[in-house]
């Protein structure tokens, strides 16, 4: 039973394998902008349909890292979804 265990927990800690999921921005204006501010700009990303108007607003706040791929991708995913 032991070894039973045993190898039961070796299949649950080996690799996994993962892709980058990226989604298009087909129908969507979608780029960089600069946030104006008191003493500068903040760097920022803007994700929405490309047609259509009046859609709510999510704001998706950055991590430590910045605005990276991950995030856009989230911003981009929200977006196709009006």
């Amino acid at each position: 039973m032991v070894s039973t265990l045993a190898m039961g927990f070796a299949l649950a800690v080996r690799p996994v394998w993962a892709e980058t999921i990226v989604t298009d921005p087909w129908g969507l204006t979608a780029g960089e902008v600069m946030i104006p501010v008191g003493d500068g700009d903040i760097p920022a990303y803007r994700a929405m349909p490309s047609q259509g108007r009046l859609f709510p607003v999510v704001l998706v706040v950055q991590e430590i890292f910045g605005v990276h791929e991950h995030i856009k991708d989230e911003c981009r995913r929200l977006a196709k979804l009006g």
